[in-house]
């Protein structure tokens, strides 16, 4: 159960091409409303603050989402990552997520938080058969160690949390309920885009 007073700065990452969706993804309407709006809906209740990551900064300026760009363009979710860690003053943790996901559950948030207050690493996310690094809190003193990564070109999320023993949560029961849109049919199937729009 969510308790007051437990909420973190979230960054959603919607700084991709959607190559294999064909059109900003970000944008789809699900029930008549952009995903990402869908997304930043279901985290709000958890968000000290809400910021998008994007190509370009003021992209989701017109729906109401403060946005930034990354600084790294094209490299990808790291480089939104590290757009997150650096951007304003604060110190802590941050929560990271995706801007496609479909059902996605504020309750999982909980979990994530929860679990930060019992361990000292500087990473929380979910791994089943692999790691889900774009639902995950990540510690602000995570900047140098990011920026190393993508100078040198090591820009595998999972990979980062793999090497700083991030720590590890069950995927939670419900986790098959929701989907991230990857594909125009990923949204037909999660009850969003006309099958005959594309």
């Amino acid at each position: 159960m969510h308790r007051g007073g437990e909420q973190v700065p979230v960054y959603i990452l919607a700084g991709g091409r959607s190559s294999r969706f064909g059109s900003d993804k970000a944008r789809a309407l699900v029930h008549g409303r952009s995903l990402i709006l869908h997304v930043a809906e279901a985290l709000a209740p958890r968000a000290s603050s809400l910021t998008v990551v994007a190509d370009v900064e003021d992209k989701y300026d017109d729906l109401g989402l403060r946005t930034i760009a990354d600084r790294a363009p094209r490299l990808g979710p790291l480089a939104g990552l590290e757009a997150a860690l650096l951007d304003g003053d604060e110190a802590g943790w941050l929560l990271l997520c995706s801007c496609d996901w479909v059902g996605l559950r504020p309750e999982w948030v909980d979990l994530l938080l929860h679990a930060r207050e019992e361990g000292a690493s500087r990473a929380v996310a979910f791994k089943g058969p692999v790691w889900e690094p774009l639902l995950a809190l990540y510690h602000r003193s995570l900047g140098a160690e990011v920026a190393s990564r993508l100078a040198e070109g090591r820009l595998a999320p999972w990979r980062l949390l793999e090497d700083i023993s991030a720590r590890a949560l069950s995927l939670p029961p419900d986790w098959e309920q929701a989907r991230q849109v990857n594909r125009p049919d990923d949204l037909v199937r999660a009850g969003g885009l006309d099958p005959g729009r594309r």
